[in-house]
């Protein structure tokens, strides 16, 4: 399957004393290595958006893309900058998501159109960051979101059409200091 993978890596850490998550270690090996450990089927392409350590996730990434707007304004700012250097079928992941299933990335992606954006289920809640969309077509919506001071992922999912897919047990993210 033909798909860039984008992985959310930009944050500020403040839930893990300021910690770059994807780089935190887990059983010696950095969240982001565990997660793309289990992404199936394999991307063409990886981009993650990283605000900080870009020249450390360049190892994994076929590129690494920074917020294009001042302050770590959240997830959907790296979102936006991914979305502006991808091009089709895009999945995206946090870097901190473990034990996903196996099955997820897979169901995203199935079930992805250009007029709607596919977003995990799981028993407890929506998961807005573990979302497959199409690049072209999502760009502009995101931007005005963010142009009008939307911050929230939730947020600017309540506005846009939104195919849930569910997953059968909760999505776990670290985002503790004990790991």
């Amino acid at each position: 399957m033909d798909y860039t993978l984008i992985i959310l890596a930009g944050g500020q850490g403040k839930r893990v004393g300021g910690a770059d998550k994807g780089l935190v270690e887990l059983d010696d090996k950095p969240l982001i290595a565990h997660l793309l450990d289990h992404v199936a089927p394999s991307p063409t392409r990886i981009v993650i958006s990283a605000n900080r350590n870009q020249a450390t996730y360049r190892h994994w990434a076929d590129q690494v893309v920074s917020d294009e707007r001042d302050g770590f304004q959240g997830p959907m700012a790296g979102l936006e900058a991914a979305l502006n250097a991808s091009q089709g079928l895009c999945l995206c992941l946090p870097c901190d998501l473990v034990q996903a299933p196996t099955s997820l990335p897979g169901d995203l992606l199935k079930k992805a159109g250009p007029e709607h954006i596919c977003v995990a289920q799981d028993p407890i809640r929506r998961q807005p960051l573990c979302l497959a969309l199409h690049a072209e077509h999502w760009r502009d919506s995101l931007h005005t979101y963010l142009d009008s001071g939307g911050r929230s992922a939730y947020g600017w999912l309540d506005q846009v059409s939104v195919h849930p897919v569910a997953v059968a047990s909760p999505l776990q993210n670290l985002n503790h200091k004990e790991i």
